[in-house]
């Protein structure tokens, strides 16, 4: 069984985190305006070990508001904007701005991040079979932006532009090992020097979630395309393609099923690291971060998610699928799958704002992370 992280940095950051924000909600005034607050900020400590990282601390702060009618008494649904920053004793770090926000009566959605890293990573080589015997660590510096601006076209249907501007500098690779050079650098892997990644494209978006952070009704469809390219600035030039469904039902009170579905196309001269991927903290996370690349991916995952006790709650998960280059690359002894279970803290009841600490398990073992916010 293998570990990628180890399990000290969920429980680090986890427990700080819920006696930070315990404390913060004992406030005579907090709990006095809990009811009808629209908007306000919660700041969390963030401290955490990796063997990739070593120790690595930083901050966070969410904001969150709800703007009201001007004909009326209701209110939008929850924008939020959450900004990360952190810094490990591997000089690694993370300054993180994201953000999504629906103006005054839901007429527009604006979405987008602002991002700075220098980072270590690693990468096993492409497709659904890369080994775990080809791991390679790679260093890099990031620097990009998302800005989206969607328009309500009625009934929660949403419509609109976005543009991706993404620089990938100082890229240094790594020998697998002392007789194995990097396979990124050996074979010419579209993206080993880094380079400019800048693309354009539509988005359609259909949200009829109740609860934009933690939905227990509705669905969320999203569909997208982009074309990156020279035309733009870029270093690349490839299409990407995008569907991401979700679906949530109440079962009984506080008992929800989620589902989520996504399928992602690339074609052309996609850059490695915007391949199609699985694992991580959102998709099949019975796996590490980019753990599996190629130019697609298909996947299908569930969540029941039920309360606890107070501020805390749980969730058992499960997923299926795997990335692919063509279609029949696509076997079913070859899938990869993810069962798991994962404890959740609201940071702000109301409107179930959580910090979450997952465990996964798949083929090559378990996984844990520590993100805020639901996985979808």
């Amino acid at each position: 069984m293998r570990f990628r992280n180890t399990l000290l940095p969920a429980l680090l950051l986890f427990l700080c985190s819920a006696l930070w924000t315990s404390t913060i909600a004992q406030t005579p005034d907090s709990v006095a305006v809990s009811k009808v607050k629209t908007r306000g900020l919660i700041p969390i400590p963030v401290l955490y070990y990796t063997p990739d990282t070593r120790l690595g601390f930083g901050a966070a702060l969410i904001g969150f508001m709800k703007l009201q009618s001007k004909t009326d008494s209701s209110y939008t649904r929850l924008s939020t904007a959450r900004l990360i920053a952190d810094y490990t004793l591997n000089k690694q770090m993370d300054q993180w701005l994201e953000w999504n926000i629906f103006t005054r009566d839901e007429r527009y959605l604006l979405r987008g991040e602002l991002r700075h890293r220098v980072y270590t990573d690693r990468f096993y080589g492409t497709g659904n079979n890369s080994s775990l015997d080809n791991e390679e660590k790679y260093e890099y510096d990031l620097i990009g932006t998302k800005l989206a601006g969607l328009k309500n076209l009625g009934n929660r249907i949403f419509l609109g532009p976005d543009l991706q501007l993404t620089k990938y500098y100082h890229l240094k690779t790594n020998p697998i090992a002392e007789d194995r050079p990097s396979q990124l650098e050996e074979q010419m892997i579209s993206g080993y020097q880094g380079g400019l990644n800048n693309g354009l494209g539509l988005m359609f978006l259909v949200d009829s979630r109740d609860n934009v952070s933690y939905a227990g009704s509705g669905i969320l469809l999203e569909v997208s395309g982009y074309r990156f390219g020279s035309w733009l600035g870029g270093d690349f030039d490839y299409s990407n393609y995008n569907v991401n469904f979700s679906k949530y039902f109440t079962l009984k009170p506080g008992h929800i099923l989620a589902s989520n579905t996504v399928l992602t196309v690339n074609t052309d001269e996609v850059p490695f690291m915007r391949m199609a991927t699985i694992g991580g903290d959102r998709l099949l996370r019975g796996y590490a971060r980019s753990r599996y690349l190629a130019r697609n991916v298909v996947a299908t995952q569930a969540e029941y998610r039920f309360p606890v006790w107070r501020r805390f709650s749980m969730v058992a998960f499960t997923g299926v699928g795997d990335v692919f280059d063509k279609t029949a690359d696509l076997e079913v002894n070859k899938l990869k799958y993810t069962v798991g279970t994962g404890l959740r803290f609201a940071l702000n009841p109301e409107e179930k704002i959580n910090i979450r600490v997952d465990a996964g398990y798949g083929r090559e073992g378990i996984n844990f992370f520590v993100v805020l916010g639901e996985a979808f």
